[in-house]
């Protein structure tokens, strides 16, 4: 091996993901389209089209070995029906037990709906550290403006 401290500490030092979204929360799983994982195309094309690319054949062989299936299962369709199959907490305990990450900072400021995604604390029972949330200057500052728009001019 060539650099073996980079190695050592590449794959042994605690990660941060500095910038997640929520997960959906158990019951609302299947509100949106799986296929989001992969692409942030819309309608037809995200159900149609986002299974053909690249980002998806490589997500399959990572999902594929993830959950161990065998050769034979090796596509898309049947990555969604064994995922189905599995209870949530086991769905997520899986997909963060080996990752490595320590703490999480999401990012639930645009575009999120709360009743669909779980909060950011949610995060805590996968890592050693607590979440944070970034907090999305740009939306604080829409709000104030709005507010300021209301205010009636004296």
């Amino acid at each position: 091996m060539e650099f073996p401290t980079l190695y050592r500490v590449a794959f042994t030092h605690p990660a941060i993901d500095n910038h997640a979204h929520p997960l959906l929360r158990a019951e609302t799983r299947n509100e949106l389209p799986f296929e989001g994982v992969i692409s942030e195309a819309g309608g037809q094309a995200l159900l149609e089209d986002a299974p053909l690319t690249l980002a998806c054949f490589r997500a399959t062989k990572q999902l594929f070995r993830l959950y161990g299936l065998k050769d034979d299962d090796v596509t898309w369709e049947a990555i969604k029906k064994y995922r189905d199959t599995l209870n949530y907490e086991e769905l997520c305990t899986l997909c963060f037990k080996h990752s490595g990450i320590s703490c999480i900072l999401v990012d639930d400021g645009l575009g999120t709906s709360p009743s669909l995604g779980e909060s950011y604390k949610w995060f805590d029972q996968f890592t050693n550290g607590q979440a944070k949330r970034l907090v999305r200057i740009e939306s604080v500052a829409e709000v104030c403006i709005e507010i300021e728009n209301r205010r009636p001019v004296s």
